[in-house]
């Protein structure tokens, strides 16, 4: 008879093992039930995955596409416009823009109704397709207006392409219930030149042809050469404004000047705003070639080429310097901001570069440029408002732009040496620019005692005819 004590031992064995078997199929188990969890959370995340990029790419859709053509809107077309004249650069290949307007929309949605408007631009945009090519691109712009881009095209070949548009659009009716529709269409085309940074800029180079078609009687092409000879047949002396226009739109006659800023504490310069000139006599000054910007809606344009050569000219002046350039508002909101952006060079060695924008020229609440100037600040270019005064407007400017320099105007630092109620508006300003972290320049600083008065308030820069004019 075998021994108590060993038969115990067997079944103390006997029951370990169990136990161990039990444990190895709950582990096993367990495992199994891992790794389908696992599995249906991976299938679950690449559900949530494919959803997120399909309600990704209809936001985007309705960001960059107009949902009744389905064509680009202005902010898709933008994007195609910018990168074919990066490509056109490359290859030095020609561009030209067309801009096309349906004669006589308002006519029928005011007669038959905006749901029969709404077939008659469908309508409209397929015949226009048809005609182009698959490497041109169409945009609407508005309610009736479209932007087409024609790449790789002499302006010769344009004109063929914009008048077999034309004969496509007003080719056939179309048939209503009780009647026809007859369509037309009246197009201007310009070429285009490599510098165009916005949908802006293109309308400005072609809206005088479109004007012209209008205005010569609808469903026609009509270019450039053209607005000036037909002002002339009107008994008109179109060529000095033309060319001014045309010069200013070129872009090739600005220069730059420089307008040196001191630090106070040592009188030392330390940086300089860029200022530009346009073309020797009558416009040579930005008040003169601006207004004539304006008045021609090519502002965006004059400024952005304005731009552009105080940037070229930074790169000839001391290296590490800080240079302040001028932006109108409207020129920041017309252009995309990575746009503006790329205009600054990369290699940070140039300098350190401020953009101004004149509080002057804000049109009501500021803060509608809140998200270009922090763009800006994240790409390490300064943000500077200009021409501050001392009303309440100013307060708000400060306060929802969070500049990093503030330049009060000239008006307000011009004799303050002797004009106490300057000295004491200009103390207060300090301290709210103080407070915000801001850098302080004042303008306009023409007197040693001028400048020991905003100096003793706290003013850490100014600039001013004390130390020379601009040149």
């Amino acid at each position: 008879m075998k021994d108590p004590s060993d038969i115990a031992l067997v079944i103390l064995i006997f029951a370990l093992a169990v136990a161990c078997i039990g444990v190895l199929k709950s582990r096993r188990n367990l495992m199994r039930k891992h790794q389908r969890e696992v599995a249906e959370t991976k299938e679950s995340l690449d559900s949530v995955r494919q959803q997120l990029e399909e309600a990704r790419k209809k936001l985007d859709d309705l960001a960059t596409l107009d949902p009744l053509t389905e064509l680009s809107n202005r902010r898709g077309f933008e994007r195609v416009l910018i990168a074919e004249v990066n490509r056109a650069q490359r290859t030095g290949s020609p561009l030209v823009g067309m801009l096309l307007d349906c004669d006589n929309l308002k006519r029928i949605n005011e007669t038959l109704g905006h749901a029969v408007g709404d077939v008659v631009i469908k309508e409209m945009v397929q015949r226009i397709t048809t005609t182009l090519r698959p490497s041109d691109f169409v945009g609407r712009i508005g309610g009736d207006s479209f932007v087409i881009l024609l790449t790789e095209t002499q302006f010769a070949e344009a004109l063929l392409i914009a008048e077999r548009v034309r004969l496509c659009v007003a080719e056939s009716p179309i048939r209503n219930a009780s009647d026809n529709i007859y369509m037309t269409a009246s197009i201007g085309v310009a070429p285009l030149p490599y510098e165009l940074s916005s949908v802006e800029e293109l309308l400005s180079i072609i809206k005088h042809a479109l004007k012209l078609s209008k205005t010569s009687g609808k469903n026609r092409v009509s270019t450039g050469e053209q607005v000036v000879a037909a002002a002339a047949a009107n008994g008109e002396n179109p060529k000095r404004d033309m060319e001014i226009v045309q010069v200013l739109r070129q872009g090739d006659c600005f220069r730059c000047v420089k307008h040196p800023i001191y630090r106070l504490a040592d009188e030392k310069k330390v940086g300089y705003e860029l200022l530009s000139r346009g073309p020797a006599g009558a416009f040579e000054m930005p008040y003169d070639f601006f207004r004539v910007a304006i008045e021609n809606n090519i502002l965006s344009r004059v400024d952005l080429r304005c731009l552009k050569s105080c940037i070229d000219a930074a790169h000839k002046l001391e290296p590490g310097s800080r240079f302040d350039v001028n932006l109108f508002p409207s020129t920041i909101l017309d252009t995309p901001i990575e746009n503006l952006i790329a205009l600054f060079p990369e290699d940070k060695s140039v300098g350190e570069f401020c953009v101004e924008i004149s509080e002057q020229q804000f049109i009501g609440d500021p803060s509608y440029l809140k998200e270009h100037t922090s763009a800006f600040k994240k790409a390490g270019i300064l943000v500077a408002i200009d021409d501050v005064g001392f009303g309440r407007s100013s307060l708000e400017s400060l306060i929802l732009l969070e500049p990093d320099v503030v330049k009060v105007d000239i008006k307000y630092v011009a004799g303050i040496a002797v004009d106490t109620q300057k000295q004491r508006l200009l103390r207060r300003l300090v301290k709210v620019v103080v407070a915000l972290g801001s850098e302080i320049v004042a303008e306009g600083i023409e007197s040693r005692d001028d400048l020991e008065v905003v100096r003793d308030m706290g003013v850490q820069f100014a600039q001013g005819y004390l130390w020379g004019y601009p040149n």
